[in-house]
């Protein structure tokens, strides 16, 4: 197979091919280990580097016309020296994996929708995942959003129209010349676990459940205190992080 990663065009032995569910779409992905010889430094040099560049997608497979069939990303990369120099060889190996490209065209929480002009979402170490965004809202979305306590139903249409069970685990708001915007962050339901790092999981804001289970507060007078002290000056004025790959 030919591939190209930046200017370095390259032909690969497929030594090992497999597959693996994503775990944001649920989507089949091919996986392969490759290999291939830089019989010139600056090859291997070239090389070396691609692969560091390369760890979260720019990888190309190319067709028979040379041009970019499928995009990888480079997981695990190695390389031997095989001969005595000056007259040796490096031989690399890289293990990739396919690169899947979407967008969240619009995004349900609980009974709201909002359309996203910025989004990002990462798959956790335990396996859950969690996601932020940025979009335009109503003022009946922000009073739903206040409201949010515990799991709901989040879908993320352009991704995947399964629902995830989620929690809000923060947002604030503020206004552009548009209109209001809520900028949100959601996290899977899981289950506590306590490791040697502490307490891990469950809802973030548990005890003020309770309380509000209990009626043990005003209800609404902390929700419009907590909702006031949400509202900032520039929702714009950070960037969302990006997603993991």
């Amino acid at each position: 197979m030919k591939f190209r990663a930046g200017d370095l065009e390259f032909n690969a032995s497929v030594v090992e091919s497999g597959s693996l569910a994503s775990p944001q779409t649920g989507n089949t992905l091919q996986t392969m280990t490759m290999q291939f010889r830089a019989q010139k430094e600056g090859v291997h040099e070239a090389a070396v580097t691609e692969a560091l560049q390369r760890q979260s997608g720019g990888l190309f497979s190319l067709d028979d016309t040379d041009q970019p069939e499928t995009e990888w990303r480079v997981r695990e990369s190695t390389w031997t020296y095989v001969g005595t120099e000056p007259w040796g060889v490096n031989h690399h190996v890289w293990r990739i994996e396919q690169v899947e490209r979407f967008a969240c065209e619009v995004l349900r929480v609980g009974s709201i929708e909002l359309q996203p002009y910025d989004y990002t979402e990462e798959v956790l170490a335990e396996g859950g995942l969690r996601l932020a965004t940025r979009a335009l809202a109503t003022e009946a979305d922000l009073e739903a959003i206040s409201r949010m306590i515990g799991p709901v139903e989040v879908t993320r249409f352009g991704i995947s129209d399964t629902p995830r069970q989620m929690r809000l685990t923060g947002y604030v708001w503020g206004e552009r010349f548009e209109g209001p915007v809520v900028v949100l962050a959601c996290e899977d339901v899981s289950e506590p676990r306590v490791t040697i790092a502490g307490f891990q999981g469950g809802a973030g804001d548990e005890t003020l459940e309770d309380l509000l289970a209990l009626r043990a507060v005003d209800v609404e007078a902390l929700r419009e205190r907590r909702h006031a002290r949400r509202r900032v000056g520039n929702v714009d004025g950070w960037e969302l992080p990006k997603r993991a790959e």
